[in-house]
């Protein structure tokens, strides 16, 4: 492992208590055969790590979550969990271990995840030569293909749901949780029309550099290129600023609106057709995703259909469309029956609802 920067700014007690756990992780691996990569990705893993400094004055705290991704033999999970909780004890923040085999890194598609996880990370154990030797185009950004911008927004868009609720009093969520999210959100809005017109980057200083040039941007873009730069300062140095649930509801409702009209955009651009409603989108010609051939959508609903929660046949398209189709209905705030008929399920309110689109969104990602 080579010696790095996990943060823009320098902090060198949290980058040695860092750099630390990773070389434990180095000697650990060590001790395995057949590990060809195990990497930190996520914004440490590219220089671009949060500092959280507690208004109180107390010493600097990490503030993200720490993404592994480990490209190796199956292992077993108790070894997994013991890496991770060692890191926990160690670091207080949450830690994620993916194991992946080799072989499918090998044969995946470009996607802004494997360019983002080739783009920039840390290489804390295995062989440079072997992510060298990987296909070319993984690491290419005008190789993502631009259905990516959409799904950065359909993911951000499933954790809106959940601030959304909790706006209303209906659940709880962990301090600084929403702050997070709109955050993201922020990020992700731009971000995703940079993807949309093959401009993305993986660093989102460079990002936010590039939109003001952008030529072909969706409705409010000015504002959403503050937003993008506020989502910056805030990845840099995060904050938590209190905030009462109830205080919520308003800047929420920003960022749904703008959320449905970027993602409208972006489909439309995409899908060359043009669509300004949720139900405009539910109700369109084209497949949500022409990538796919029909036959192996119909093969895989044919299989999903032994699940516990399965999707309505989706005649010619992915299952999937089904939940890109009811999210926007659930995050313009009054299409709860049509999100519901899309779902597959009975006209339920509220938390059930969205948690159950929530669900359906983890078995088709």
């Amino acid at each position: 492992m080579i010696a790095c920067a996990f943060f823009p700014i320098e902090e060198p007690q949290l980058h040695c208590k860092l750099e630390a756990y990773l070389q434990w992780l180095e000697i650990q691996a060590g001790k395995i055969s057949g590990v060809k990569a195990f990497l930190l990705a996520g914004g440490y893993g590219r220089g671009e790590g949060g500092i959280f400094f507690p208004p109180d004055g107390s010493p600097p705290t990490l503030y993200n979550d720490l993404e592994f991704y480990v490209f190796a033999p199956a292992l077993s999970q108790e070894l997994v969990a013991s890496w991770i909780h060692e890191g926990e004890s160690r670091l207080g923040i949450e830690i994620e271990i993916k194991v992946m085999s080799a072989g499918q890194f090998e044969a995946a598609s470009p996607s802004m995840f494997y360019y983002d996880l080739l783009s920039r990370h840390v290489l804390v154990a295995g062989e440079r030569s072997w992510l060298d030797s990987l296909p070319k185009n993984l690491s290419d950004a005008s190789a993502i293909p631009a259905v990516e911008g959409s799904r950065l927004l359909v993911n951000r868009g499933m954790s809106l749901l959940r601030c959304q609720r909790w706006a209303a009093g209906e659940r709880k969520l962990p301090s600084g949780f929403c702050e997070r999210i709109a955050s993201k959100l922020k990020l992700a809005l731009a971000d995703s029309v940079l993807c949309a017109s093959g401009r993305y980057h993986w660093s989102c200083t460079e990002r936010d550099r590039r939109l003001p040039a952008l030529k072909e941007v969706p409705p409010d873009w000015d504002a959403l290129m503050l937003w993008h730069a506020e989502g910056v300062a805030f990845k840099f140095r995060p904050t938590d600023s209190g905030m009462a649930p109830a205080e919520w509801a308003e800047p929420l409702l920003l960022l749904r609106k703008a959320w449905l009209t970027t993602f409208l955009w972006i489909e439309s651009k995409r899908l060359g057709q043009q669509m300004t409603n949720p139900a405009g989108y539910a109700k369109g010609s084209k497949p949500v995703f022409p990538e796919e051939p029909p036959l192996k959508n119909l093969i895989r609903q044919l299989r999903d259909l032994r699940r516990a929660a399965h999707l309505p046949f989706c005649w010619g398209d992915h299952p999937r469309s089904r939940i890109w189709k009811a999210l926007c209905f659930l995050l313009e705030g009054s299409g709860e029956p049509e999100a519901a008929a899309l779902l597959g399920v009975p006209a339920l309110r509220g938390m059930n609802l969205e948690e159950h689109c929530r669900t359906l969104w983890k078995s088709y990602p």
